[in-house]
């Protein structure tokens, strides 16, 4: 049984992505023969609009993209205060909370 599984899985795997197995009168993945577009045999007049456009732009202030957020922070409480501070160094928005009561006080 697993065999048979195996050579199922097998075949659907070459089958899709190889496109060796002939599947009809040509290999699978290939043209088909009814579906061939010929073009014409002559040339011949196409008009697709109304006429050549000349698009004049000037020079556009483009807004930044990329949009700095907040800066990293350091948050440290201690007995009746809380202090932020700056993380010097850090580009990505970190935050450092030291929200516990230090050791030996309450």
């Amino acid at each position: 049984m697993k065999f048979a599984v195996v050579v199922v899985l097998l075949a659907l795997a070459l089958g899709a992505n190889c496109s060796v197995f002939p599947f009809g009168p040509v290999v699978v993945g290939g043209p088909l023969p009814g579906t061939v577009v010929v073009g014409h045999p002559g040339p011949f007049p196409l008009v697709v609009g109304p006429g050549p456009v000349q698009v004049v732009t000037g020079p556009v202030p483009v807004p930044p993209v990329v949009v700095a957020g907040p800066g990293a922070v350091s948050v440290s409480k201690t007995r009746g205060a809380v202090h932020v501070a700056p993380l010097p160094g850090h580009s990505q928005s970190v935050v450092q909370a030291n929200l516990q009561p230090a050791p030996g006080t309450w």
